[in-house]
């Protein structure tokens, strides 16, 4: 039993290693998971979650650095309860990130990410409602940006080649024009990388 575990710990070293990008190296991933989202400017508001999936590409900059390029469908919105109001935008994002290595495996990332808004749907108590009613219904504009601005700030592990993510997207701009209420998404992905 005892070889089985020592056989079994060195198998699990070896698949670990390698995990970043050599320098000129390209890999990509397919990821998908689960966001928890809100929107600044409710007053008694609380996350709601969301599917988020696409892709990703790494170039290895230098030694344990690298450049993650990405196309991710992502849900997001949020649900105030002081009118029953779930408001939910799905955003095509694009984000740019610089990867650091401190060990083979660990990443910790940051960068800036473009969102294209795609869709957007709103219930009332549980009925859905059409989002030009949205104002006279529920005291909201739904003149909202077509596009969206964040920093995302994350940290990775990856082992076997399945990466696990966990990031914080920070909204830089208002999501309704001539308003207050910015994106906040946490996002835990899986993923999976494959060699250019």
């Amino acid at each position: 039993m005892k070889k089985i575990f020592m056989l079994a710990m060195m198998l699990l070293t070896v698949m670990a290693t390698k995990a970043q990008n050599e320098e000129g190296e390209v890999s990509w991933m397919v990821k998908a998971g689960l966001n928890m989202s809100k929107m600044t400017g409710f007053s008694d508001s609380k996350m709601i979650p969301g599917f988020i999936g696409g892709f990703e590409l790494e170039y290895g900059l230098a030694d344990q650095w690298g450049l993650v390029a990405g196309v991710h469908g992502s849900m997001q919105g949020v649900k105030n309860n002081e009118n029953d109001l779930k408001l939910m935008l799905t955003y095509s994002n694009i984000p740019l990130l610089v990867q650091y290595y401190p060990t083979d495996g660990l990443a910790f990332k940051a960068g800036l990410q473009l969102g294209i808004l795609m869709l957007k749907k709103a219930k009332i108590h549980g009925e859905k409602i059409d989002i030009d009613d949205l104002e006279s219904l529920a005291g909201v504009s739904s003149d909202f940006r077509n596009v969206d601005l964040a920093i995302p700030l994350g940290v990775s592990y990856e082992l076997a080649r399945f990466v696990l993510d966990v990031r914080y997207n920070l909204g830089l701009i208002s999501v309704i024009k001539d308003g207050s209420s910015r994106n906040s998404v946490l996002q835990i992905t899986l993923g999976y990388k494959f060699p250019f």
